[in-house]
C-alpha cells in the first residue's frame, strides 16, 4: 500500500478493540477510508472525499483540492447496533489514536 500510486481503502473485520484500534492507527497514514466490519466500496456523496496521493489527480478545483484534503482519512461503518457498540467502545478507550476526540478543546 505504501508504494502504491492511488489512495486506497480497506476493510477490516472484527470485534476487538485491542486489534483494530492499532490496525486503523497503522492504516490511517495509508488509505483513504478504513471500513470497519464492510466491504469497500465507494460511498454516498455525503461522505467527505479523501482522495490521496494520484487518485484524485486532475478532479478538483484548487479550492475543493484544499478543502476534501484537509480530511486525511475517513473511517467508515454500516449502521448496525453491533459497528456502534464497536466505536463506542473505541473512543471511550485508548486502543487507537486515530478513533479519538482528544483533540478537540
Amino acid at each position: 500500500m505504501a508504494a502504491s500510486d492511488y489512495g486506497q481503502q480497506v476493510s477490516l473485520f472484527g470485534r476487538d478493540i485491542r486489534k483494530i484500534g492499532p490496525l486503523i492507527d497503522t492504516l490511517a497514514n495509508l488509505v483513504c477510508r478504513v471500513n470497519l466490519n464492510s466491504a469497500c466500496q465507494r460511498g454516498p456523496d455525503v461522505y467527505p472525499f479523501t482522495g490521496r496521493k494520484n487518485s484524485a489527480v486532475s478532479t478538483l478545483s484548487v479550492y475543493d483540492a484544499l478543502r476534501s484534503f484537509s480530511i486525511r482519512t475517513f473511517v467508515a461503518s454500516k449502521d448496525t447496533a453491533y459497528n456502534k457498540e464497536i466505536l463506542e467502545s473505541l473512543l471511550n478507550s485508548e486502543s487507537s489514536n486515530f478513533v479519538s476526540t482528544e483533540y478537540l478543546l
